[in-house]
């Protein structure tokens, strides 16, 4: 075993840790070393093909890391730059009702403000123009004003979008703002290391032991050869996201100080219904998200986005079989899309936790709350279509999952789409916004961090990750879990002295 010495490492290179990272770039310039310790490879955007089968290794699980009941797939990223590479750069604060609502002592929305400017500018965040919306954005936004459903421009942090459209296979232009692309290089170029292929297995008191394993082929190499590692640090940062630095805390066993410690995930859970426009439109090239609706945010609690995804994500998507699912697939070109993402209730039952084989597993249900969230979403997802020329929908709650205007025999589309025809396995729900787990707080009792990521009665362990959130954001949670890193940071910063000594 080879044993390493740091005064800081970070485990994770996503939103929070590559964030972590860029903030304390002027300590490494300094002299100090920090390192960022990475699962997976480190891929440069010329790997990025564009082609769904070649870009699995990007995620952990290619991609469905499934619910312990299998009724919910997690979607989240497993290589250098975390999931920020395939994200598709929607960007919103935390709105301040939600902040609120978090009820944590120490942070408050007027403080996030001047971050989330900070940040906006940093990752050359926009409001997408004319010229970026396809048909699919265009349609969304006359059929929701046809219905009197209000919609409004997503902000995107991009930089020269050559509008491919295939954002969530990794930007090959290296447009997309990402850690990859802003804040990792910046703290390379200032000393901090890059460690990838570095899987994190055990967690001691201001030490991790780590096995790195060869860089699979097409991704750049790392410095450190293959084998087990001590990495020795005066601060260790976890930013490995719900289910990473939620799983290594119960891997070494902190359960027992920290009883909430892996409850209380959202969610943010998440489904993809379509419309069959009666011509060819132009629905996967362009921007594929740039209009929103929060008309039913507080109730029943969803916000409906554009979005268009490539043939196996919609065929899984579409949840038809046989010459239904034919028929659909065969329309691809003439396939509108709308996601839905509910705004699901912090549970306690709602967790993270360890198998047999010490693997993390997801326990999570849908709440009846949710599920009816997610059938009057599908209502009006419904009517945006049909309001905007569709002939046909998919929507799979439905008693008749592909279905027309006319086989609604003047019913409205809420008495066709119901909890009883909702049924958990056999919809294709998903989620690509991990929450909780880690939550922060006033004590031990209830939380794991204070509102700076600190580690209740740990001087030397910090979180920057989604999993300090209380509750759902609401919101795509990017520019928050970075809002967060970026206070972890000033914290370390403003006690280096201390932690030094």
């Amino acid at each position: 075993m080879t044993h390493l010495h740091y005064d800081v490492i970070i485990i994770g290179s996503g939103a929070g840790g590559g964030t972590v990272a860029s903030r304390l770039a002027a300590l490494a310039a300094d002299g100090l070393k920090i390192a960022v310790l990475e699962a997976g490879p480190h891929f440069s955007k010329e790997y990025f093909t564009q082609r769904e089968i070649e870009m699995f290794d990007l995620f952990e699980s290619g991609g469905a890391f499934p619910s312990s009941d299998g009724a919910i797939t997690a979607s989240f990223g497993k290589a250098m730059g975390g999931s920020t590479i395939m994200y598709s750069g929607v960007t919103f604060r935390l709105p301040d009702s939600v902040c609120e609502q978090w009820s944590v002592e120490g942070l408050s929305s007027s403080d996030l403000k001047s971050r989330f400017e900070k940040l906006e500018k940093e990752l050359h965040v926009i409001e997408p123009g004319k010229e970026m919306e396809n048909d699919n954005n265009r349609l969304f936004k006359e059929g929701c004003e046809k219905i009197g459903i209000s919609v409004k421009k997503i902000l995107l942090n991009i930089k020269n979008c050559e509008q491919m459209g295939f954002c969530n296979l990794g930007c090959a232009h290296g447009n997309k703002q990402g850690t990859l692309s802003v804040q990792l290089p910046a703290a390379s170029s200032a000393g901090v290391e890059l460690i990838p292929n570095c899987k994190v297995t055990d967690l001691f008191e201001k030490r991790v032991r780590a096995t790195i394993c060869k860089a699979p082929p097409g991704s750049l190499p790392g410095a450190l050869n293959e084998g087990i590692y001590e990495f020795h640090a005066k601060i260790i940062v976890l930013a490995g996201g719900t289910v990473g630095s939620s799983a290594l805390l119960l891997k070494s066993d902190f359960k027992k100080d920290f009883p909430v410690l892996g409850s209380y995930i959202t969610l943010h859970p998440a489904m993809t219904v379509y419309g069959i426009y009666p011509k060819k439109i132009k629905n996967y090239k362009g921007f594929p998200k740039i209009y929103y609706s929060s008309d039913y945010s507080n109730t029943p609690g969803y916000y409906l986005e554009t979005a268009f995804y490539y043939p196996f994500i919609t065929a899984k998507n579409l949840s038809l079989w046989g010459k239904d699912l034919k028929y659909a697939m065969n329309r691809y070109n003439n396939l509108m899309a709308i996601i839905i993402l509910v705004h699901d209730d912090a549970l306690a039952d709602n967790k993270i936790t360890l198998n047999r084989k010490n693997e993390p597993v997801l326990d999570y249900t849908l709440s009846d709350k949710s599920i009816s969230a997610f059938c009057d979403a599908q209502a009006k997802a419904s009517k945006i279509f049909f309001a905007a020329g569709c002939n046909e929908v998919v929507m799979p709650a439905a008693e008749k999952p592909l279905f027309s205007k006319g086989d609604l025999n003047g019913r409205e589309p809420e008495s066709f789409i119901t909890p009883k025809t909702f049924i958990p396995n056999k919809m294709p729900v998903a989620t690509a916004h991990l929450q909780g787990g880690c939550r922060m707080g006033r004590d031990r009792n209830d939380s794991v961090t204070d509102c700076w990521g600190k580690v209740h009665g740990k001087d030397w362990l910090y979180i920057a990750d989604g999993s300090l959130f209380p509750q759902s954001s609401h919101v795509n949670p990017y520019l928050t879990i970075m809002t967060l890193a970026d206070r972890v940071s000033e914290r370390l910063i403003a006690t280096k002295d201390q932690w030094m000594a």
